[in-house]
């Protein structure tokens, strides 16, 4: 009995002693934005080669890196989700258009402007950054778990981020607070992204200071570092002939001189990993494979280093256990709460929010309520902390609000056929939100030029997550309608209408709205050729109800490439309700984009009938103008009952500099259509349709969709246009 004992012990002792005699390797990743995804092929290498990680130091986009493994993640878990992300989408921080509520993207149909003003005090706010945080801070949660702890020494890998006092410039050693919020800290550049509060400092991008945390993994833990430089090279001087160039070169400057101060300090002991990134910049997050590949390649060369510091597969296995056991449990959410807000109704927010108390916090589907509720515009970011309390997680909403709560749009609109015919439309909105708790919107809109128009709504929602409401408006509208006969403008009229009405509706949340609505306005329509025949035009007064349907799931309002969208508008006129005229009008809009490769096809179908009634001449059913039955001129066919299908097909063939807007496009367009006087359908309307095909080139700029459109057109008709503005 006593000679089994006396082995057990040896052997433990020998276990402990090498134990007592292993180094303890701790990993230091240093920033070098995109090119920072290369340490997830080194931390693939270090998990083949049975290299223990004890404690990682991150600077940056190391931190970023650092920040999932210290949570325990693998090297392959990483690469899957780095691979799979959007980062056009994290960094550019705008909702799909598809989760959008349909409120916030109702007025995309209109010619502004792609960007809208905050204003404070009806003045403009500047933006605080360039570049939005909440969609990659949620990644960064996704990433990390939302894991819970005090301090990131009770990580299941002790963890330090690096970040620099923009107050000062002090190095500012990260190692306790909300994880996620950290790791952003660190990659926070000046200018493009904004400060982070950290223990009552404002911090950033830690790489202007200690790029390369060398010293602080060796006081963490590293009797050996593992340190691994991704940062960017100076560039020769034929490279700096711009001034972003420059101003790069003059950061990266100082970035390596206080590199080489830390690498100097490397023993033999140690092992410096540097990738080969030529050719890749700090912005290729796209390119997130080939910098894998690059880091595991440049580990690769390394292993002769590595395996002094690697351990057998059993003590790796036991290691890697270890890491696996210090994992924080999740704990039931026993409350929540949101931190204040100056004018988004919390109320609002909670009805909002989809969480269960009592139960583990189910983080996918916290993120899903977190980003409907941010894509309704109000937030500059939405975030959220899990933090330890004696009944459960506390989950703490942490709303940041907007610098102001009124948003101004402009916009521009312009068109000329070529032959003598333009106009032009200078556009402006302003929209005041939460005017009361329930989220109470006021949207006034106005418009000078060719037409000139003012249009005012209050929106009053009338329950908490605002699925129905109340819009009061009016409107006064003043806007040409031409009589064309064979394809030459005989004489220009115009509309006025003065009126008002009152909708009650239904939001349907991002997929569209419903509205029932009472209406009455005074019209007026009148001749130039009053001045031969005084007794042209007509005026007269109408009033009914109506419905509106809308659904609008389009990828984009401009150039889509996927989803569906349909409108439906019914009105009558009511004598009761003391109008001159009686009539009824129905009309269907359908739109559908298909997307193969880099080919898109745009479907629409329309129509509209009188239901057997007769229209005034102001609310006839017109046909003619770009994207309308392009050949022909606007108003050339109008009528009683009208149907128009289009095949728009085209394809991206430039990319314009951010600056100026997205895409050039070349694409080609077949209409068939016709409107007759009819009241009602029969088939003369399509056996003597009008049709349309010709060739478009296309950019969406900034002020708005440029279009270049040449058609040909039934007998003989030929027509171009030049158009600034939505042309659907």
């Amino acid at each position: 009995m006593k000679r089994p004992l006396l082995l057990l012990l040896t052997l433990a002792c020998s276990v402990l002693v090498q134990a007592a005699e292993r180094p303890k390797v701790a990993l230091v990743l240093s920033g070098g934005g995109a090119r920072g995804i290369a340490h997830i092929g080194v931390l693939k290498v270090l998990e083949e080669a049975r290299v223990p990680v004890d404690c990682v130091v991150g600077t940056s986009m190391g931190a970023i890196v650092g920040g999932a493994a210290a949570t325990g993640m693998t090297a392959g878990e990483m690469q899957q989700r780095v691979e799979g992300a959007d980062w056009d989408y994290l960094f550019g921080d705008k909702p799909h258009r598809r989760d959008i509520p349909y409120i916030r993207k109702r007025d995309d149909g209109q010619d502004y402007f792609d960007f809208t003003l905050t204003l404070r005090n009806f003045w403009p706010v500047a933006p605080r950054n360039l570049v939005g945080v909440h969609y990659i801070t949620q990644f960064f949660r996704e990433l990390t778990g939302g894991l819970e702890v005090d301090r990131f020494d009770q990580l299941p890998i002790p963890y330090r981020a690096i970040a620099a006092n923009i107050e000062n410039g002090d190095t500012v050693i990260m190692d306790e607070g909300d994880l996620p919020l950290v790791m952003r800290a660190s990659m926070s550049v000046p200018g493009v992204f904004p400060p982070v509060s950290y223990k009552e400092q404002m911090v950033v991008d830690g790489g202007i200071v200690k790029n390369m945390g060398v010293d602080v993994g060796r006081k963490l833990c590293g009797d050996a570092v593992v340190a691994v430089n991704v940062s960017s090279p100076n560039a020769a001087k034929d490279k700096l002939e711009s001034l972003f160039a420059v101003s790069e070169q003059t950061i990266n400057i100082a970035v390596q001189k206080d590199m080489q101060a830390q690498i100097a300090t490397l023993g033999k002991r140690d092992v410096l990993i540097t990738p080969d990134l030529s050719g890749l910049t700090s912005t290729d997050f796209n390119e997130a494979k080939r910098m894998i590949d690059a880091g595991e390649k440049a580990a690769r060369a390394m292993l002769p280093g590595l395996r002094a510091l690697a351990l057998s597969p059993e003590d790796y296995a036991a290691w890697r256990a270890g890491v696996e056991a210090r994992k924080p449990q999740h704990r039931q959410v026993g409350r929540v709460e949101i931190t204040p807000t100056r004018w988004v109704s919390k109320e609002v927010l909670k009805s909002l929010l989809d969480v269960r108390k009592g139960e583990p916090l189910d983080q996918p589907e916290l993120h899903h309520s977190i980003d409907r509720i941010y894509a309704r515009g109000d937030f500059v970011r939405l975030t959220y902390q899990l933090l330890p309390s004696p009944d459960g997680s506390l989950l703490r909403i942490i709303p940041i609000e907007k610098d102001g709560r009124d948003f101004l749009r402009l916009g521009l609109k312009l068109n000329t056929d070529f032959s003598g015919d333009s106009g032009f439309g200078l556009k402006a909105s302003l929209r005041r939100t939460w005017l009361n708790s329930l989220g109470a919107e006021w949207l006034t809109q106005g418009e000078v030029g060719e037409t000139r128009s003012l249009r005012t709504e209050f929106f009053q929602p009338t329950v908490l997550n605002g699925a129905f409401f109340v819009a009061p408006w009016g409107d006064l509208r003043d806007e040409p309608r031409n009589v064309v006969i064979d394809h030459e403008k005989v004489v220009g009229n115009r509309v006025k209408r003065v009126g008002g009405g009152v909708d009650f509706g239904s939001e349907l949340d991002k997929w569209g709205e419903v509205r029932f609505y009472l209406k009455g306005e005074h019209v007026k329509w009148t001749s130039a050729l009053q001045t031969v025949f005084p007794l042209v035009g007509e005026t007269y007064t109408q009033a009914g109800y109506g419905l509106k349907l809308i659904y609008d799931q389009l990828d984009s309002p401009r150039f889509p490439r996927s989803g569906n969208w349909v409108k439906l508008d019914a009105f009558t006129t009511d004598t009761g309700l003391g109008s001159d005229r009686h009539y009824s009008k129905v009309s269907l809009d359908w739109r559908r984009a298909f997307t193969g490769g880099p080919y898109t096809l745009f479907l629409t179908g329309r129509g509209g009938s009188a239901l057997g009634s007769t229209l005034p001449y102001a609310e006839e059913f017109q046909l003619g103008g770009p994207m309308s039955l392009s050949a022909y001129r606007p108003s050339e066919l109008a009528g009683d009952t009208f149907f128009l299908t289009r095949v728009l097909g085209y394809r991206q063939v430039r990319e314009m500099p951010p600056v100026l807007g997205g895409g050039v496009y070349l694409g080609v367009v077949a209409e068939a259509g016709n409107a007759l006087p009819d009241t009602e359908w029969h088939s003369e309307l399509f056996s003597h349709a009008a049709w349309s095909v010709g060739g478009v080139l296309a950019a969406d700029t900034r002020l708005g969709p440029l279009y270049l459109t040449l058609a040909q057109g039934k007998g003989g008709r030929r027509a171009a246009s030049l158009t600034l503005g939505i042309g659907y």
